[in-house]
């Protein structure tokens, strides 16, 4: 039952660093396909993980040892050291709508001629499963102009996140390398963790450069380029606000505003296993309904929410 809408105001939280958490605890683009062959596929034998990812075995490790650390798999002691197997925890489980709404971009904004990699079906209705973030109250879709955030207070700042050690960046190119993936595509335009951090920035409200490396500590040289990069992409466009010095802002396209729902699922997912009592907050409202943001996932043809038990595979996919 969703809250009054007196109460929507004190009802939800949501973190202003669960997404940066989450950035920080997944990790980047591999960890992402990692959860993908465990959550849709069961996966969780190491050299099958690694048949079917083609990434080399010192990767691999690293990706599940940050999740392991993470909380979102556990390692199998008894499976033995030369074929370990990982499990899923509840925290890495619920994951699931983190990669649907990335499915969803991938499938709407960088498919190819082939169509969907990975077709799905809602068993509960019998219709094509196009995966959307919707409000709890109205079930109408999240989008980001229709949210409003109110800070709430806290703390921390925007920066107080997990620290971990850093992987190298990963070769986006070949996410794809194992199969066609609508969730590998998203990731080559996300996948690494400074491009997450700038698009997070900028669903924050964050525009011109000297506030991005503010708000982010980030080196000069490396957010030029991630700018530059996202920019090439069409996920954002560059703007001149001011010709005398010349200086230009960056603004979400629709094509990047579309990535909103992932990272409100990020929110989410974060705000539920990684927030810490004293981190600063901000109320989401729903501007079309008026209520607090309770994101979940539902079938954009019946609006009933579903978890994996309740897909199935629609058609064959491309091998």
């Amino acid at each position: 039952m969703a809250a009054d809408k007196s109460q929507a105001g004190s009802q939800v939280l949501r973190s202003a660093v669960a997404v940066s958490r989450a950035v920080e605890t997944v990790g980047d683009a591999w960890s992402w396909l990692v959860l993908r062959e465990m959550v849709f596929d069961g996966v969780g034998r190491f050299d099958e993980l690694q048949r079917r990812l083609g990434i080399a075995r010192s990767t691999l490790t690293a990706r599940l040892t940050q999740l392991t650390e993470g909380g979102l798999v556990v390692k199998d002691v008894g499976s033995g050291s030369s074929h370990p197997r990982y499990d899923l925890t509840e925290t890495g489980r619920d994951f699931f709508a983190c990669l649907m709404t990335a499915m969803r971009w991938g499938d709407e904004w960088a498919a190819d001629d082939r169509g969907r990699p990975l077709p799905l079906r809602h068993t509960d209705c019998g219709a094509r499963l196009d995966a959307e973030l919707a409000c709890a109250a109205c079930r109408e879709p999240l989008r980001a102009r229709e949210v409003r955030s109110s800070p709430v207070g806290g703390a921390d700042g925007p920066g107080d996140a997990v620290s971990r050690p850093r992987s190298r960046t990963p070769e986006l190119s070949l996410l794809e390398r194992g199969r066609p993936c609508s969730i590998a595509r998203t990731q080559k335009v996300i996948g690494d963790r400074w491009s997450s951090l700038v698009l997070r920035a900028c669903f924050l409200g964050v525009r011109r450069f000297d506030d991005f490396r503010r708000e982010l500590g980030i080196a000069e040289s490396i957010l030029s380029g991630r700018l530059g990069r996202l920019t090439d992409l069409g996920v954002l466009a560059r703007r001149t606000y001011q010709s005398n010095p010349p200086r230009d802002e960056y603004l979400l396209t629709e094509m990047g505003l579309a990535l909103y729902p992932i990272y409100l699922s990020m929110l989410a997912w974060g705000d539920r296993w990684l927030a810490l009592p004293r981190d600063a907050s901000v109320v989401l409202e729903h501007k079309a309904c008026g209520y607090s943001v309770e994101p979940v996932l539902v079938c954009a043809a019946c609006r009933g929410e579903f978890t994996p038990l309740d897909i199935a595979p629609d058609g064959t996919p491309h091998p």
